[in-house]
């Protein structure tokens, strides 16, 4: 025994308390370390991991009898098997029976916005247990998943204190299955940035093909305010004041700053979403408006190269008069009711009262 154990007995045959003596020498290094720790120097360390769901969360939904199937199944109104029990979020996925019926858009929430998921959830309770209510109805529509318009936004902070956004749409365009969608427009990209210093800034504009944007990305060493690029997604590029032409013929050559100028500030105001929405649900109706519409429809279902600028151009020109004083009429009146964030507009005829 006392062979087996020579090198754990001192001199005198007495058990060491498993200090060496250099530890003896350097009091800070008795402190023991915990069985998962390691010391190491490094002047960058990343780390990463696989997001999955936490054990006490899938034991809780396993063990109330909830369908669980890589996400938490609900159906359109956010209820899961039990009627009593709603859920939205990463975590959660619409039921199969609405894929044939919703095509192009993703069952997973994690693919929307968040914000909107807890609203459209809140909404759902209240509709359903809200005694002043009528019971839905079943109906086809039923069968389809509601549309979600927020676009989907990630950030982070990069080496030299850059700062990055991503915002993208989350309500794609919907092709018939196995189309791919045509890419008729160049990416709009404006840089500047020295990553080496941080300074400067990068901004890319993706574009659907029919003119719609699609993703806005931002680096640069300025904080900006998020909402401000949340705004562009969805947005069509005319109303960047010709920005991708006159960028393109070098006529403006920092996009950032064209986009700060005080003609661009009514897109980032909070209700200019819902004034673009009303306005294009009060001209659809209109005799010249839907004959571009059925145009353009039947352009880009025989041609299917989506809606090209120099067609654009060429549809705007069939707008009767009577339309663009309207549209013009009701801009003005916009800038007018929320004139209390927008004073850097002109209004005609204000200046004589």
């Amino acid at each position: 025994m006392d062979d087996d154990m020579g090198g754990m007995t001192g001199e005198d045959g007495s058990a060491e308390d498993g200090k060496s003596e250099a530890e003896e020498g350097h009091p800070e290094k008795k402190k023991r370390r915990k069985k998962n720790e390691l010391e190491l120097e490094a002047r960058v360390l990343v780390t990463c991991g696989h997001r999955d769901v936490d054990p006490d969360v899938f034991k809780s939904i396993h063990d109330n009898g909830l369908v669980y199937n890589g996400r938490l199944i609900v159906d359109r109104h956010f209820q899961t098997t039990d009627p009593s029990i709603f859920a939205a979020g990463s975590l959660c996925e619409f039921s199969n029976r609405y894929k044939a019926l919703s095509q192009g858009r993703s069952l997973r929430m994690d693919r929307y916005n968040g914000r909107e998921m807890g609203s459209r959830l809140a909404r759902s309770v209240f509709d359903i247990h809200d005694p002043h209510q009528p019971s839905p109805g079943e109906s086809q529509l039923d069968e389809e998943l509601p549309l979600f318009f927020l676009p989907q936004g990630q950030g982070a902070v990069l080496p030299n204190n850059i700062i990055y956004y991503h915002i993208k749409t989350t309500n794609p365009l919907i092709l018939k299955p196995g189309e791919q969608e045509v890419k008729n427009r160049s990416d709009l990209v404006s840089d500047n940035l020295d990553c080496s210093t941080g300074k400067g800034h990068f901004i890319k504009f993706t574009f659907n093909s029919i003119g719609l944007i699609d993703s806005v990305t931002y680096m640069g060493d300025e904080e900006i305010v998020l909402q401000s690029l949340w705004s562009f997604v969805g947005l069509h590029e005319n109303y960047l004041n010709e920005l991708t032409a006159r960028y393109d013929g070098d006529i403006i050559p920092n996009a950032v700053e064209f986009l700060s100028e005080n003609w661009a500030i009514a897109l980032y105001h909070e209700w200019f979403g819902d004034f673009c929405l009303r306005m294009r649900q009060g001209i659809q109706a209109l005799d010249d408006v839907q004959k571009i519409i059925g145009h353009a429809f039947d352009k880009t279902s025989k041609e299917r190269k989506g809606i090209s600028r120099d067609l654009i151009k060429q549809l705007s020109g069939m707008l009767e008069s009577k339309t663009t004083r309207m549209i013009e009429e009701e801009t003005l009146e916009f800038i007018k009711t929320n004139m209390n964030h927008l004073p850097m507009y002109y209004i005609p005829g204000q200046e004589f009262k």
